[in-house]
């Protein structure tokens, strides 16, 4: 794909850390300012809301450190026996 064709408005990291939908743990592909890609064993409905948190911790070791994100779920793709998730992030709060 090249870069006219690329429809991201913000570029992606590539990095696996710990998500949580409800009391499901899954864990992220890559995310970025506006978007989020993880896998999970649980399978969602394409356009319906989602709320989840990130685990942010690793950033600063040793104090509890959390994304909640609201969003809307935009892909689902099969992996196997998991499913992977693309999300829009529409809002976001920051606590620790």
């Amino acid at each position: 794909m090249n870069r006219i064709d690329e429809k991201r408005a913000s570029q992606r990291i590539q990095v696996e850390m710990p998500v949580y939908i409800g009391h499901e743990k899954a864990v992220t592909r890559d995310v970025s300012s506006t978007g989020i890609y993880f896998l999970t064993d649980q399978s969602f409905v394409e356009g319906g809301d989602l709320n989840f948190s990130l685990d942010l911790s690793y950033a600063l070791p040793g104090k509890p450190v959390k994304l909640y994100c609201q969003g809307e779920v935009i892909r689902i793709e099969r992996h196997g026996e998991k499913f992977g998730i693309a999300a829009k992030i529409n809002d976001f709060q920051y606590l620790h």
